[in-house]
């Protein structure tokens, strides 16, 4: 997309090739990284759900996105919208995710591994 607008000296889609790069290059790589650091995680059925809200909101974010920009607002702003909204859903699910795998132990844990040497 980035060569398509170079070469044609058309950028009118460059929020489209922003948010693609943002939310689906880096977005995507975090997703990856996590799940590889977390692998028990990634197969719960609420990262099933997050990567299926992932895969489905994007493109139709960016597909209407590309509609409104290119001037066609009635058939883009409601897939536009409608996309943000899975998207929103998937970063939402993702961060809920991130904290229940990371979440700490209770101190109660800890303090019988830590009884004083006799």
């Amino acid at each position: 997309m980035g060569i398509f607008m170079s070469l044609s000296q058309d950028f009118t889609i460059r929020p489209v090739h922003v948010h693609v790069n943002l939310l689906g290059w880096v977005g995507f790589f975090l997703y990856a990284l996590f799940y590889r650091h977390f692998p028990h995680i990634a197969a719960t059925r609420l990262s099933w759900i997050h990567f299926w809200t992932a895969v489905t909101g994007l493109p139709a974010m960016m597909a209407g996105l590309a509609l409104v920009v290119l001037g066609h607002m009635g058939l883009g702003l409601p897939l536009l919208l409608g996309g943000e909204f899975v998207t929103v859903i998937s970063v939402a699910l993702f961060i809920c995710i991130g904290f229940m795998a990371t979440k700490a132990e209770p101190v109660s844990a800890h303090r019988e591994s830590l009884a004083p040497a006799e």
